[in-house]
């Protein structure tokens, strides 16, 4: 059974963010960023769609979380010399904040990271792997432990779309995430982001969504650009002239679009942007056959 017990949480949570200096890692911080401050530039999925309708605000509902960023610090993202003091490269003291989000920092900083946190009070640190140049598995594991050897709570979702409260092939306690796993939770709660879930209405002949509730985004903000893309169109295998439920899916995951990595990650067996894609597209189809599921229930109860 699913650990998600409510998809709010009630407390009043500190985030700060690390980020490095390479233009891909930027970009994927502002585009983590953008969706979690609720940016009204953020998405123009309706301006660029064939008819150009106006837009129809379906992120209006989002909260903003921008009172909860303390701080949003790019880190150098190299060492003037082998002697230099990596804990020179990070602020010397941050503001209290509960959880830490680092993206694509230097290996060697990652690696001083825990011990450099021992003491700030930090509940748990989120490390998203888009690249599988930014962290090996082998620093990954380390770190890990390093992590739990100082009591800090710690993840390493690849894709960030992966992050979980389920224990699953992207979320092994010891690999990707540390055994203690309340901190996460909260967070994944909190900022209602990690595996896409998402509630359907389909319309009355079962053939089309007719509206949709996101209750816990991609990070990037991608889930609610693939399902105002799916709204209104027709799911018919019988007839290949009409929609394509994973072909459509598909093409807004790359148009959105999704900046993780094309590169062959040899744990996943395959890139991250194509993994990525699996997840969101694994999280619609499941959550479409349970909405015609209760679409068809609902109508014999009708009937009947």
């Amino acid at each position: 059974m699913s650990k998600v017990k409510s998809m709010l949480s009630k407390k009043d949570y500190k985030l700060g963010i690390f980020y490095g200096k390479d233009p891909e890692t930027e970009e994927l911080a502002t585009k983590f960023i953008g969706h979690l401050i609720n940016d009204l530039k953020f998405c123009y999925t309706c301006q660029i769609s064939k008819n150009k309708i106006d837009c129809i605000q379906c992120r209006k509902h989002l909260k903003s979380h921008a009172s909860k960023i303390y701080f949003y610090i790019k880190v150098r993202g190299a060492f003037n010399s082998a002697e230099e003091d990596k804990f020179n490269l990070l602020p010397e003291e941050i503001p209290p904040i509960d959880f830490l989000l680092v993206i694509g920092i230097h290996k060697n900083l990652l690696v001083k990271l825990p011990e450099y946190l021992k003491d700030k009070g930090v509940k748990a640190v989120i490390v998203p792997i888009e690249n599988p140049k930014w962290v090996s598995p082998e620093l990954q594991v380390k770190v890990l432990f390093e992590f739990e050897r100082y009591n800090i709570q710690a993840a390493f979702p690849k894709p960030f779309c992966s992050l979980s409260k389920e224990e699953d092939q992207y979320n092994k306690v010891g690999f990707h995430i540390t055994k203690q796993q309340n901190y996460i939770d909260e967070f994944i709660d909190y900022f209602q982001i990690g595996v896409p879930i998402i509630s359907i209405l389909m319309s009355s002949d079962g053939r089309s969504i007719e509206d949709a509730c996101i209750l816990q985004s991609a990070p990037c903000g991608s889930t609610n650009y693939i399902i105002q893309k799916l709204k209104l169109k027709c799911f018919n295998k019988e007839n290949q002239d009409e929609f394509s439920l994973i072909e459509e899916i598909n093409k807004a995951h790359y148009s959105y679009p999704c900046r993780a990595s094309m590169y062959h990650d040899h744990i996943l067996e395959d890139s991250i942007f194509q993994k990525s894609g699996y997840i969101v597209r694994n999280s619609i189809r499941c959550e479409l056959y349970q909405a015609r599921y209760k679409r068809k229930l609902y109508v014999k109860l009708e009937e009947s």
